[in-house]
């Protein structure tokens, strides 16, 4: 096997996205996300630069790809496996592949070589959705610093029962004459971000860029990857729901609602929506993304569907001592280093 670092560009996008779609077959830890699609919407805002692998066979064939970015600042280099969203992110295989622990070991060597040259603060690597085994040879290969426990929920939509509550919801939403449309509209990416916007401050979310909205929102006019849905009541619009998806997975990227129109359930009939679609579609997998704890109301609404959790961790590997981060403190690590992973702020 080999190792390389690549950027996008015509000549590989195709080669990524036939293994990609060739692995979301056996894997649900492929999401939109790891596309190239939504890797170079990542690289436009700035978020960071591309720092992509690819391993392959003696036959030149696709065996891994490890999706990553670099941040660098006036105090170093910041390495994460994928920023900005969350979990699934490590290397993305086969299965059986995975089950070798020498493709994984070679990847994260491949990894840190290719990150010598830097002035590497840390590397984060988020390991895949609920995947015991991975995260045992994860730790094993990298040797890790700090652990990060975290959770998320999922639900397989062929196991989707909606629950007397929610069904009382749907219907209380029909009732209210509350209108789905799909697809993208003039001024629309406008409109959802100032219910977006409105929703983080009221609930202290913190905030994607406006970029990335409109980026994905303008997508969703074209592209399957993306999808926009718009909930509307006499002309007017009341929630709006953004959809990331894979071939086997539907990320739940960006849902928002105008808070005096929450009775009128639009983001239950979003959601709805949109599973219906996806299952139609052969998805297997709702992503619901992680939840800030399982006491918060978002955890509550999420298990009203009756999601599973899964477990993920995030290993960090420090190349500063530990008093480095401690005086840089939360505040000047999350403005050098935003949407990255670079240290636990609460072992600080």
């Amino acid at each position: 096997m080999k190792a390389e670092i690549f950027s996008l560009d015509k000549s590989n996008e195709h080669e990524l996205i036939a293994f990609l779609n060739r692995v979301s077959a056996v894997n649900h830890s492929v999401l939109g996300y790891h596309y190239p699609q939504y890797l170079k919407i990542l690289e436009k805002i700035e978020v960071g630069k591309l720092h992509l692998i690819a391993v392959k066979n003696e036959s030149n064939q696709w065996m891994a790809f490890l999706p990553g970015m670099i941040k660098t600042t006036s105090i170093g280099t910041a390495y994460s496996s994928l920023p900005f969203f969350g979990p699934n992110a490590g290397i993305i295989a086969d299965p059986v592949d995975l089950a070798e622990d020498e493709l994984i070991q070679m990847t994260f060597d491949f990894l840190k070589s290719s990150l010598s040259e830097l002035d590497i603060v840390s590397t984060s690597i988020y390991s895949p959705l609920d995947d015991l085994k991975a995260q045992a040879s994860y730790e094993k290969a990298l040797r890790p610093d700090e652990i990060v426990e975290k959770f998320t929920s999922f639900i397989r939509l062929d196991h989707l029962q909606l629950s007397t509550s929610l069904l009382y919801d749907l219907r209380k939403a029909e009732k209210s004459g509350v209108e789905i449309r799909v697809g993208n509209f003039k001024g629309a990416s406008e409109q959802i971000f100032s219910i977006y916007a409105k929703n983080c401050e009221d609930y202290g979310i913190p905030l994607k860029p406006k970029e990335c909205i409109q980026e994905l929102v303008h997508q969703s006019q074209s592209d399957s990857f993306t999808e926009t849905y718009t909930a509307w009541v006499d002309g007017k619009m009341i929630g709006a729901l953004v959809m990331v998806f894979s071939p086997s997975t539907a990320s739940y990227y960006l849902p928002c609602s105008l808070h005096e129109y929450r009775s009128f359930q639009p983001t239950t009939l979003l959601i709805k929506y949109a599973m219906d679609l996806s299952k139609e579609r052969g998805m297997r997998i709702w992503n619901w993304e992680s939840s800030p704890s399982k006491d918060s109301g978002v955890f509550k609404f999420k298990m009203k569907w009756g999601s599973e959790d899964g477990t993920y961790k995030i290993f960090i590997n420090t190349y500063k001592p530990h008093e480095f981060f401690g005086e840089l403190g939360q505040s000047s690590i999350s403005s050098e280093f935003p949407f990255f992973f670079v240290f636990p702020f609460n072992r600080l």
